[in-house]
């Protein structure tokens, strides 16, 4: 293969905005994302295993209220969220995202953390995609050693990285397209079973909500749905991650955000409500109960006594969950290369091949990610597992608040140097309600880490605290704290000056082709603007 060297350097350019010089900072990554893979990738990306099948453990700790309660929070606040990520996209549209931003406009120690851990992140969600592959083939049979199903799910993400990352972006846009269909129709299908048109006949007006309650477990039940939540909805900032390798990021990355409250609420809200109008909290298949065979959306149809399709809808959720284990390696090599160019990783892996791919990200990245999904083949094993699972969810709530934290510091730095206009300037994408939205998030995302660290403490069952579950509960914050201080006191760092905050490297200047699209999308009529966000 034909290696490119990836310096961050680049040839710098007029900005039309600023007038100065704007230096691209993207190692040797290619532009290959079309509008209707970002558009794809933006709304069924990271619907998986958090959704299909952690769904149900969260229904059966935490009853129907907690579980729908701690979803809509969710959503509510990334949405939210990616409005703030999306104002430093734009103009700053450069692999790795958020853990950059947090190096360049707060402290290179905290990107240092935030980036190691979300790359860690990740990779564990790819060993956590491969248990619920394994969980999912056991619906059919269980005659078949786990490994064999591991090493199948392995081979199949890894290879779909051979190809350059348009393979990625097509992959991605069709098995998200199939999310879509398959959620639109488990919902209709929900409606008419809750309207006793399955057949059984029966019909389903919320007395689950009654009996056995809408509360399991008080609010230590609520309290551990968070984690939970955000293992399943974490990925919505994946946005960010591919501007890197985007077309027309200005006109494109602003599109995909604006789908996103819509997606939530539909996919994770709406759907996790249908479920609990027909599937009990105490319902013996959902994980966490004494079989904990199933998906609860397997289960809600399979109760309907509607034959054939939950054989279907299993199917379906399987290709979902090895698609979001191809995102997993796509995201953590990037975050990866994202480290290397900031000097936070070894060199080597900033290395590309003439097709953008790199190579030695991919290769890293996947060699971890396997060894850890065949930790769940043993039954010790299985508990380090779970630390890592654990870690995924607090690596999301962290990755949140740094992501708010950064845009405030990305706004009094663009204030301090003089450019506090750019809101106002054409095609600026600017944050919903702000600064009050992104304050209501942030301390929305903190009570969720303070409820995770009182469940970790106190949990559910347990009379007293112990070192065990409080370390596999809440691993992701010690580790994410000791990263940290361990590089602020190596290297000394300290909070970047907002008079010396880096606002030139990477910044994308207007480009005409994006005006000349924006325009037309501007002058479009209401109702074709909307229509516009499904024609690919």
């Amino acid at each position: 293969m034909e290696e490119k060297n990836a310096v961050p350097t680049g040839s710098p350019s007029a900005s039309i905005e600023t007038g100065g010089p704007v230096v691209v900072e993207n190692a040797g990554l290619k532009r290959k994302l079309k509008a209707r893979h970002i558009q794809m990738i933006a709304i069924g990306s990271n619907v998986g295993t958090g959704l299909f099948i952690g769904s149900g453990a969260a229904l059966h700790r935490g009853g129907p209220a907690s579980l729908v309660s701690a979803f809509l929070l969710i959503s509510i606040s990334l949405f939210i969220m990616m409005q703030s990520l999306g104002e430093m996209t734009v103009l700053f549209p450069v692999s790795g995202s958020f853990t950059r931003y947090a190096t360049r406009f707060i402290d290179p120690a905290l990107g240092f953390a935030m980036g190691w851990q979300y790359w860690l992140c990740w990779v564990s969600v790819f060993a956590a995609e491969a248990t619920a592959a394994n969980i999912l083939i056991q619906y059919w049979t269980s005659s078949v050693h786990t490994a064999v199903w591991i090493s199948l799910f392995i081979v199949i993400n890894l290879c779909i990285h051979c190809f350059s990352v348009k393979i990625f972006g097509e992959v991605e846009f069709v098995v998200s397209t199939l999310k879509v269909i398959s959620i639109v129709v488990f919902i209709v299908v929900i409606w008419v079973v809750m309207a006793g048109g399955g057949p059984d006949g029966q019909k389903h007006g919320g007395e689950y909500w009654v009996d056995p309650g809408a509360l399991a477990n008080g609010f230590k039940g609520l309290a551990s749905v968070f984690v939970t939540a955000a293992f399943a909805c974490g990925g919505t900032e994946v946005v960010g991650i591919v501007s890197g390798e985007a077309k027309h990021p200005r006109y494109n990355i602003p599109r995909a955000i604006r789908t996103l409250m819509w997606r939530m609420i539909i996919f994770y809200v709406v759907s996790l409500l249908f479920v609990t109008f027909v599937v009990p909290s105490n319902h013996g298949d959902l994980l966490g109960g004494k079989n904990a065979g199933s998906s609860p959306f397997v289960i809600a149809i399979k109760s309907a006594g509607i034959k054939v399709l939950p054989d279907l809808l299993n199917a379906v959720v399987l290709i979902c969950v090895c698609s979001v284990g191809s995102v997993s390696i796509y995201i953590s090599s990037r975050v990866l290369v994202a480290l290397a160019e900031d000097r936070m990783a070894w060199s080597v892996f900033v290395r590309t091949d003439r097709e953008g791919r790199p190579y030695y990200a991919l290769a890293f990245t996947s060699l971890i990610g396997s060894g850890i999904c065949y930790l769940n083949v043993s039954s010790t094993g299985a508990t380090v597992f779970g630390w890592f699972t654990s870690l995924s969810g607090m690596a999301f709530f962290l990755s949140w608040l740094v992501t708010i934290a950064a845009n405030w510091r990305f706004r009094a730095a663009m204030k301090t140097q003089g450019e506090g206009d750019w809101v106002n300037r054409r095609f600026a994408f600017t944050a919903f309600l702000w600064p009050w939205a992104s304050i209501f998030a942030f301390f929305a995302v903190s009570f969720m880490v303070v409820c995770q660290f009182y469940v970790s403490l106190f949990p559910i069952g347990g009379a007293n605290p112990n070192a065990e579950v409080f370390f596999g509960g809440f691993i992701g914050v010690p580790i994410f704290l000791i990263m940290w201080g361990g590089y602020k006191l190596i290297y000394r760092t300290r909070l970047i000056p907002l008079a010396e905050v880096d606002l030139m490297t990477g910044r994308r200047g207007e480009d005409e082709e994006e005006i000349r699209m924006l325009e037309r999308y501007e002058n479009l009529p209401w109702g074709k603007k909307v229509l516009s966000y499904v024609r690919f």
